[in-house]
């Protein structure tokens, strides 16, 4: 809908961030709800209101005029965009459509600090069948303005929290898609972490405590032994937990990973010492 063919026409893009539904860790996704409003003018849907009741603005179905497509370069599952059945259009020939998303997208969780991290992920969203010469995507917000609405109209409190929302400019979009422009949304998310730390850290705290425990303990080493490997068992079904949580994909073995191999090495010290002990009672 451009007067020059030449001319690229201007599509102003808005992204507003309802909810971080899921996480999966070991698929490495992400599964988010948002909305994109987008605004270009058609030159030839213009008129006079005083030639028509004074009616200055449409609401007419999305299909009566040309709208750009836009896809998500990293969507992985099938489209589940809400229909967006209307849009509306001023005298001017300024015409506004709003599409709601539900997208599972892939993500690089880096899962060192896990449950303590931060991720940051990254929507490519362009118009597959128009290149640069014929459309420009750009964001008509600043990256305070998509923080700020993205707060106010966050939908969900769970496990995790967005803390940052920033729009890579028009002249970097263009470096990652060949000859096309693109609005590139960057979220960056923190995580709850008291759900793990009460199921997983702090068990695990007080497994070791109890097997520390008993060591001074009057019973009898058998029974001493049959504590601590009782402890031992717990101390696995919490490790078989973590297991399903975390990918297998990752080179670098979370900080938890870590603390928990450790407690579970000192815990099989204790069982080898208490066993050491008793020998050298029988003798």
């Amino acid at each position: 809908p451009k007067e020059n063919w030449k001319e690229p026409l201007k599509v102003e893009m808005q992204f507003i961030l309802l909810s971080i539904l899921s996480v999966v860790e070991k698929l490495q996704t992400v599964t988010v709800y948002f909305l994109v409003t987008m605004k270009w003018k058609n030159v030839f849907v213009t008129w006079n209101p005083q030639d028509f009741c004074n009616i200055s603005k449409l609401v007419l179905p999305v299909d009566t005029f040309w709208s750009p497509y836009i896809i998500i370069y990293e969507q992985v599952d099938e489209e589940k965009s809400l229909s967006r059945p209307f849009l509306t259009i001023t005298h001017t020939g300024i015409i506004h459509t709003t599409q709601q998303h539900r997208v599972t997208i892939t993500c690089s969780l880096e899962m060192h600090q896990f449950p303590f991290d931060t991720q940051t992920c990254l929507m490519t969203m362009y118009s597959f069948m128009n290149l640069a010469v014929d459309i420009i995507l750009e964001s008509s917000q600043t990256t305070e303005e998509v923080n700020k609405q993205s707060q106010v109209y966050h939908l969900t409190n769970g496990e995790w929290k967005f803390t940052n929302i920033n729009i890579i400019s028009v002249t970097e979009s263009m470096k990652l898609l060949s000859n096309r422009f693109a609005l590139l949304p960057q979220i960056s998310m923190k995580r709850r972490p008291i759900l793990y730390v009460l199921n997983l850290i702090f068990p695990t705290c007080a497994l070791y405590l109890l097997d520390m425990a008993i060591l001074f303990s009057t019973c009898s080493y058998g029974d001493k032994i049959s504590f601590q490997l009782s402890l031992i068992i717990g101390e696995s079904v919490l490790a078989v937990i973590l297991k399903d949580i975390l990918p297998t994909s990752s080179d670098d073995p979370p900080v938890i990973v870590i603390f928990f191999i450790g407690v579970f090495v000192l815990m099989i010290m204790g069982v080898l010492e208490t066993c050491l002990l008793m020998q050298l009672k029988k003798k």
